[in-house]
C-alpha cells in the first residue's frame, strides 16, 4: 500500500537566513534521508552539487540550492555524527558532498541494506519503493540538466520525492531487521566510513600483512613454548564447545599469537585470523594464557 504523499510539499530553499531556519526543524532528528543532484563540471572534470536534499520523520522536507550561499548553512548538519542520514548508494552522495567541502559523518547507504534484507531482481531505488511501498520511481529526470536555472518544478519534485524515498526505505529495512534481531550489525555494515577510518583499516591490513610475512619463519624454542601452551588451551575451549581446533583459532593464529606477544584486545585485531567476534569471545583468555607465560612477564 502506498503511503507515500505524492507530489511531496517541500521547501525549495536558495537563501541562506531561510535555509538556517529551516534546518531547524532537523535538530535532534533519529534519522534524515539525504540524496543529491549533481551535474558533470567540464571545467573541474568532476561531478558539482546542485541540490541537497533532506527529508525528516516530522515530515520536513528542504530541497536546497547546491549553487547558491544557503548550501553553506548544512555543513554542520552533515558533520554531526549523530545526525544519521539514510541515502541509497550512499557512496555517490558520500563522495559528492566531500568533493564540495563537506566533513560527512553518519551516513547509512540504504542500498547495503536492502541488499542484506530483500530478495530482488534488481536494488535499485525504484525497484525498492515499488516492493515495498506499491511505488515505481519516473528516473527520467535523473538525467536532465541539473547545472541550468531556473530548474523546473518537475525537477524539483523528482528531487524532493527522492530523499523521502530514501528516508521511508530506511525506516521499513531497519523494522524488518530488528524484528529479526539483525539491526545493529546490519547498520554497522551499512554506514559509509570515513577517510580516517579507510586509512585505519589499511593500516590495520597492512599490519597483518606484515606479521603474514614474519609468520613464515620458524618459531623459537621460547615461542614454541608459548604456541604449545596456546594450543593446549584451543584443546580444551574446542572440546568443551563441540567444535574443530581450526574454528578456536588456526594454527597460524597461534604462532603470530607466539611470536607477537599482544598485550591488549586492540593488539589481537593485528593477528591473523582473530576478528572481532574471536576476539570478544576468547580474546581475554588468549590474554591471559600470553601473559600467564613467565618469558613474557619478563619480556
Amino acid at each position: 500500500m502506498n503511503l507515500i504523499e505524492f507530489p511531496p510539499r517541500f521547501q525549495y530553499l536558495i537563501d541562506p537566513r531561510q535555509t538556517k531556519e529551516a534546518l531547524l526543524a532537523f535538530r535532534d532528528q533519529p534519522i534524515i534521508g539525504l540524496d543529491t543532484e549533481t551535474f558533470w563540471d567540464f571545467r573541474t572534470r568532476q561531478n558539482r552539487l546542485s541540490l541537497l536534499q533532506l527529508a525528516a520523520p516530522t515530515g520536513e522536507v528542504l530541497v536546497i540550492d547546491g549553487l547558491s550561499a544557503g548550501i553553506d548553512e548544512v555543513r554542520e548538519l552533515v558533520a554531526q555524527p549523530e545526525a544519521m542520514m539514510a541515502a541509497h548508494n550512499a557512496g555517490f552522495d558520500d563522495n559528492v558532498l566531500r568533493g564540495s567541502g563537506f566533513e560527512v559523518a553518519g551516513m547509512v547507504d540504504t542500498l547495503r541494506l536492502a541488499r542484506r534484507t530483500l530478495k530482488l531482481a534488481s536494488f535499485s531505488l525504484s525497484s525498492v519503493s515499488h516492493h515495498l511501498f506499491d511505488l515505481p520511481l519516473d528516473k527520467t529526470y535523473q538525467r536532465s540538466d541539473w547545472s541550468r536555472r531556473p530548474l523546473s518544478r518537475q525537477q524539483l519534485i523528482y528531487a524532493a520525492l527522492d530523499a523521502v524515498i530514501a528516508l521511508r526505505v530506511f525506516q521499513e529495512l531497519t523494522g524488518i531487521l530488528e524484528r529479526e534481531g539483525r539491526l545493529e550489525n546490519e547498520l554497522k555494515r551499512a554506514r559509509i566510513k570515513t577517510p580516517a577510518e579507510q586509512a585505519e583499516e589499511r593500516e590495520l591490513r597492512e599490519a597483518k600483512r606484515r606479521t603474514i610475512v614474519a609468520s613464515m619463519r620458524p618459531l623459537t624454542a621460547d615461542e614454541r613454548a608459548v604456541f604449545d601452551q596456546l594450543s593446549s588451551w584451543r584443546d580444551q575451549r574446542a572440546k568443551s564447545e563441540r567444535l574443530p581446533v581450526y574454528m578456536i583459532c588456526p594454527d597460524r593464529t597461534l604462532s603470530e599469537l607466539a611470536m607477537q606477544r599482544p598485550r591488549s584486545l586492540d593488539q589481537l585485531q593485528k593477528i591473523y585470523g582473530l576478528g572481532a567476534t574471536r576476539i570478544a569471545k576468547y580474546g581475554d583468555q588468549i590474554l591471559e594464557n600470553l601473559h600467564g607465560n613467565a618469558d613474557l612477564r619478563s619480556a
